[in-house]
């Protein structure tokens, strides 16, 4: 099995790692508790691809003791997981961080590009700006407003 190792989490100004083993969880200083409780918390688990309810967390007193049970957590949940649960993971990972290189190099994605197309109740998809186009699927779309309870 993959050993869980830790990197130091360069995105926040905490106390904090990120678990590597497909990212599945983190450990670190926990924000704005009294002095008198844990003050180390931890999260095993992932999204998507897990269900609702599924992780695991936790708080301990020190970092060693979070990493234990972060650890033990891990090997209750790893039985759990299906390969498809780590694929949608990294997909949703995946599709972040191509995303994110979208907007750093000033670009749109498909779906913030505005666009005059329309789909019609009847299902066709027609350029709303092409007045022989509009005309053909006025009747439909005052028709499903009036159904709705939409039209003004």
């Amino acid at each position: 099995m993959t050993e869980l190792t830790r990197r130091r989490d360069k995105d926040t100004s905490r106390d904090s790692w990120k678990i590597v083993y497909a990212d599945v969880g983190w450990i670190g200083r926990r924000a704005g508790v009294p002095h008198g409780v844990d003050q180390w918390g931890w999260h095993c688990g992932f999204h998507p691809g897990m269900h609702p309810g599924q992780a695991i967390a936790g708080s301990a007193e020190t970092f060693d003791a979070a990493r234990a049970a972060f650890e033990a957590a891990w090997q209750i949940l790893l039985p759990q997981l299906t390969e498809d649960a780590f694929q949608q993971w990294r997909h949703q990972r995946d599709w972040t961080e191509r995303k994110y290189a979208i907007w750093a190099r000033g670009e749109k994605l498909p779906s913030q590009q505005p666009s005059s197309l329309m789909r019609c109740p009847c299902g066709a998809t027609f350029d709303s700006h092409v007045p022989t186009e509009s005309r053909i699927h006025a009747p439909h779309i005052y028709a499903a407003q009036q159904r709705n309870g939409t039209f003004r």
